[in-house]
């Protein structure tokens, strides 16, 4: 059975693991790999990894490829808003796993709100990649629920995922549930909890589960891109009639479909010519940040916004534009689905010329609200030598991601969802280029005004 550990040791677990998260922030390398540990730590490793299988409140048998057997999961303490308890993770480890890999832990009301717990092992100690063959590992997590978490059943849904491969090259790469007992993008549903309609229990893993976590119907979207009467002015402003004849894009959702929050709404607009592809989108935004300020530097590790676009007849290609608050842009082309690295990828040059307008400013402690990016991409940075014609599909995607947690699908907004590969535009939105401006909305379009910012000094 599960042992609650003492206060001391909860304590010196959480500093070591923000010292050990540090390490792999800045360094790219697993936590605690260069860290030199004491005797109290290397008995609080010892103390997890059990020489016997456990014996657990709510047993499983679930496989992430051949790597890693989940045994099951223990629960003590207060399963309750306001209330905090232990999770206790049983682990068997079948094959070593290389690499910079994290567990994933999703406390989630689902459609409504998620806690993210993703952690290294055995409170930062112990990562994943020292996990040996033939041990079984004991994982404890704190939950602390928040007083006014959402009424109803909340998921604890688990996995592995690799912390390297995402933070070097933006990829998503996980253990693969074994087949029947996984979730989408391999995720597994380990307990279903009562919270504030219940009496705090775990209940059975598979009840309500299809329902539960059934995700929000949403078809890939279209978009009709009308041919602009005058080309906008590139200043941030937004305040051109070429734009107010453009109507905007559905409010964006999370990448698997769920309601983004009202504080991160996104939405863009998009017009074309004989020239240009234009664009431009507006998201809320209360702390204005992105600490990289050179031209195709790691973006996405702040506040930015992303443009996806993928022309017919160009075999596969693609172009991937980012826009920062500070001004900085990401441009690159790819041959096939994250082809090549977007180290070499970002030695291409699309000709874009963007400005940004802020309600707020970049960077500094004061209140935010929104910010905006507009931009012109030429055809011909776009490998065309002309114009496409009026009726071309074009395959497009369009992200937000905030500063204040870039790695968390609930910061992170999506025109079309289609999971966590932002590469991924088989199956995403299309853009439908029009000669002239539509008499009524396309499915999906709102047609609100849009607000326009300051631009950027």
């Amino acid at each position: 059975m599960y042992k609650t550990p003492s206060r001391s040791a909860r304590l010196l677990t959480a500093g070591l693991a923000l010292i050990s998260l540090a390490a792999a922030e800045g360094c790219r390398r697993p936590a605690g790999q260069n860290i030199v540990l004491t005797k109290d730590q290397e008995q609080q490793i010892a103390e997890n990894i059990l020489a016997a299988p456990p014996a657990v409140q709510n047993k499983q048998e679930i496989k992430f490829e051949d790597k890693i057997t989940l045994l099951g999961y223990d629960i003590k303490g207060e399963v309750k808003k306001g209330g905090s308890f232990d999770l206790a993770m049983y682990w068997r480890v079948d094959e070593p796993v290389h690499g910079d890999w994290k567990v994933f832990v999703h406390f989630e009301a689902v459609g409504k709100r998620r806690l993210p717990l993703d952690h290294y092992g055995v409170g930062g100690l112990y990562p994943v990649a020292n996990w040996k063959k033939g041990e079984i590992i004991r994982d404890v997590v704190n939950v602390q629920v928040p007083a006014d978490w959402p009424d109803g059943p909340t998921q604890v849904l688990v996995g592995f995922f690799d912390w390297g491969a995402l933070t070097k090259s933006n990829q998503d790469r996980r253990l693969k549930v074994e087949q029947g007992k996984g979730l989408p993008d391999d995720r597994v549903l380990m307990a279903t909890l009562n919270i504030g309609g219940g009496d705090g229990k775990a209940a059975d893993p598979k009840a309500g589960g299809a329902a539960a976590q059934a995700r929000p119907p949403v078809a890939p979207p279209e978009y009709v891109v009308v041919r602009a009467a005058q080309a906008p002015v590139i200043d941030g402003k937004i305040d051109e009639a070429s734009w107010q004849s453009a109507r905007s894009t559905a409010d964006f959702r999370q990448p698997d479909a769920r309601p983004l929050s009202a504080e991160l709404q996104t939405n863009a607009r998009l017009l074309w010519d004989d020239e240009n592809l234009y664009f431009t989108a507006t998201t809320k935004d209360s702390d204005i940040k992105n600490d990289h300020k050179t031209n195709d530097d790691t973006l996405w590790e702040g506040d930015v916004i992303e443009l996806f676009v993928q022309l017919p007849g160009q075999e596969g290609k693609y172009v991937e534009l980012q826009w920062a608050p500070n001004g900085a842009r990401f441009d690159a082309q790819f041959v096939g689905p994250r082809k090549p690295e977007w180290q070499t990828a970002k030695a291409f040059e699309s000709g874009e010329k963007h400005a940004i307008g802020l309600d707020g400013t970049v960077g500094d402690a004061t209140p935010d609200k929104a910010w905006t990016v507009e931009a012109s991409i030429p055809w011909k940075g776009l490998g065309l030598s002309a114009a496409p014609a009026s009726g071309t599909r074009v395959a497009a995607n369009i992200y937000r991601i905030d500063d204040k947690g870039a790695h968390d699908l609930g910061h992170m907004g999506a025109w079309a969802p289609v999971g966590g590969d932002f590469h991924k535009l088989d199956g995403a939105g299309t853009l439908i280029l029009q000669g002239n401006t539509p008499t009524a909305a396309a499915p999906g379009d709102h047609g609100q005004p849009l607000h326009p910012l300051a631009p950027v000094k």
